[in-house]
Parts: C-alpha cells; structure tokens; sequence
C-alpha cells in the first residue's frame, strides 16, 4: 500500500493533478477481503495550503492505489477526508434491465461485464461455470461482487492499471504467528453461532433438488453431532453436481461457529533495527490481507488459524496497524440473499 514515504498526490475533479499532499495525520488504509475493496481516511488542518482543493470527487492517489474522495467533514481545526477505491468505470457501466451470463466461467462473465469500461480480466485461476443473474438495473461493479459470491472467489481490484485478478483464494501462509507478549498487543473475540447448522438441503431450478444415496441434503459434523437444518434455494442451479460442490462448501463454514478477532499488532519487521533480525522477522511477521496467521492467547485459550479478512494500514504510524481475523467467508444471511432476491 503506501509503503515506502507515504507520498499521496492530491488530484481535482478533472484528473489534474494539484498537489503532493502534506501536513495530514491519521491515513488509514482499510482492505477488505470479502468484496476487494479499499477505503483511505485521513486528516488535515482548515489552515492546509490546499484545504480549498480536498473536496468530493476529487482524487487521492497513492503508490498502489486511487481513491475518489467522497465526504470532507470538520473536526475541531482538522478536517476529516474519506476516499474509495476508484472504481468509477465500473459504477458508471449500467445494466438497466439487468444482467446475465449462463454458465459462463468468471473470466467470461466479467470480461462480458466490463467491456468497454476501460478494465481488463489480468489474473483467473477459478475454472468452474455458473450462471450470474440480477433481474434489477445493477453496475459492472453489483456485477463483479456478485460474482465473488457465486463463483466463491476472491478479487483484487488494481485502479491504476485497472485490472481485475480472480483467486480461488487469495493470500498466503507464511508461518506468520500473533502471540501475546511479542507481536499481539490488544485482542477482541467475537465468537457466535446463529447461523450454525450441521445439515443443508439446496435446491435449484425448478425445483432441483440432490439424490445421493436416496438423501436430498448434504451433512457436514466438524463440530456437532447434533443435527441442525436449514434450506437454500439458488434457482440459478441447473446442474445437481454444482449445486452439491457449492452446497458442500457453504455448509463447510456453516458447520462451526463464527469466529472474528480485531487484532492491535506490533510491526516486528519496523520495530527492530538490526538488519539480521529484521530478516529473520520478514520470515514469520510479514502478513497481507488473506494471508493465513496462527493466532495464540493465554489469556483466552485461544490456539487457532485464521485469515486475514480485513486490514488496517496507517502507512506514517504502522504502529497502530490492526488486523480482522475471521474462520468464514460467509454468514448464512449472506447464503440467503439468493433465495430473497428470487422469491
């Protein structure tokens, strides 16, 4: 992100550059996992050379990324500035009668999605078809984010160059580890189980629905025995094989509790100055949105893996670096929707 000296260039509505920015404090950059989103917070003083020029739609670019400011607000003498992710050809290309793609892979349906937008498909490691339908005006961008959830994959969104790349899961495990009394300064748990079940019956077009072994429902017993039920319709499913595939992989992160923690971390890697054990460091402390970190408390018990889903980056203090750890991609709300947009 804005690694390196954190130069962050102010640009007016018109694309024309006006400043290199200075005299800001508190930049934030927050990536999400689930959507691929970024956002950048920031403040700076009324009395800025350039206060007259930070406003709406107008934009921040950084070394990695560009974002539309998109709400200025006082506080005291600073001001706040909030930006998105420039993705303002992708809001821009409508669909006003809806959009479609039957049994397309996600490098087709996106490539279908975004053409003429200026973007492009650079990266897709996910093989397998399904069928995007919204029966509502929607974007290239409503377009792509459904697209993460019914193709279950994960999405960068490069601004500068505008390129798209689709992982099946994206991020690493490095053997990174968060340990109280080392890298873990503040811990909090969110730990709940509302939308547990251990039994899913999916049904599909028509009224599709599995037969394995005489059994129309797919079990999965990783933490219960017990036996929880619940439906989901996806009337977009044609194929019993995909409909079970995807059924299988939902009922996966439904099987168990949900689990999140907010971790406040210390950046080992920035903190040492010794070059040899800055390297030694790099090896286990280096992390990135998706990345898979062991997390260990004491205090809590806790002895787990868990993905980075969220992070939080304050490129002038990444002291104050924190990170949103999660077991699950998506609730059962989520897994839902699809039945609530079709009825």
């Amino acid at each position: 992100m804005v690694i390196g000296g954190g130069q962050m260039d102010l640009y007016n509505d018109s694309h024309e550059k006006v400043c290199i920015l200075s005299g800001i404090k508190e930049t934030c950059i927050t990536s999400t996992l689930k959507t691929g989103d970024k956002e950048i917070t920031f403040e700076f003083r009324k009395t800025n050379r350039y206060a007259a020029d930070i406003k709406e739609e107008g934009y921040i670019r950084t070394d990695t990324d560009e974002f539309v400011i998109k709400q200025v607000e006082p506080s005291g003498e600073w001001y706040k500035c909030t930006g998105t992710l420039n993705v303002e050809e992708l809001e821009g290309k409508q669909y006003p009668q809806g959009f479609e793609t039957v049994e397309k892979t996600v490098d087709e349906c996106l490539t279908e999605a975004i053409d003429g937008t200026g973007w492009k498909v650079i990266r897709c490691d996910v093989s397998k078809k399904r069928t995007i339908r919204i029966e509502q005006n929607c974007s290239a961008w409503d377009v792509a984010q459904q697209a993460i959830t019914t193709y279950r994959c994960e999405m960068v969104f490069d601004s500068l160059n505008k390129g798209i790349s689709v992982y099946e899961k994206y991020g690493e495990d490095r053997g990174a580890y968060f340990i109280e009394r080392l890298n873990l300064k503040r811990l909090q748990v969110q730990s709940n189980s509302y939308d547990f079940a251990t039994r899913l019956i999916p049904i599909g077009k028509d009224g599709l629905m599995l037969n394995i072994d005489g059994k129309n429902y797919v079990e999965n017993h990783q933490y219960s025995k017990k036996v929880k039920t619940m439906t989901w319709k996806d009337e977009r499913y044609t194929d019993a094989e995909s409909l079970k595939e995807d059924a299988e992989a939902k009922l996966d992160e439904l099987s168990k509790p949900y689990r999140s923690y907010t971790a406040e971390i210390i950046n080992l890697v920035e903190a040492v100055q010794d070059e040899e054990k800055k390297e030694q460091y790099k090896e286990v402390f280096s992390i990135a949105l998706g990345d898979t970190v062991l997390l260990i408390s004491k205090s809590t018990g806790i002895r787990e893996s868990h993905r980075i889903v969220k992070f939080y980056e304050y490129p002038l203090t990444k002291e104050k670096n924190k990170v949103e750890l999660a077991n699950t991609r998506l609730s059962f709300e989520e897994v839902q929707r699809t039945e609530q947009e079709l009825s």
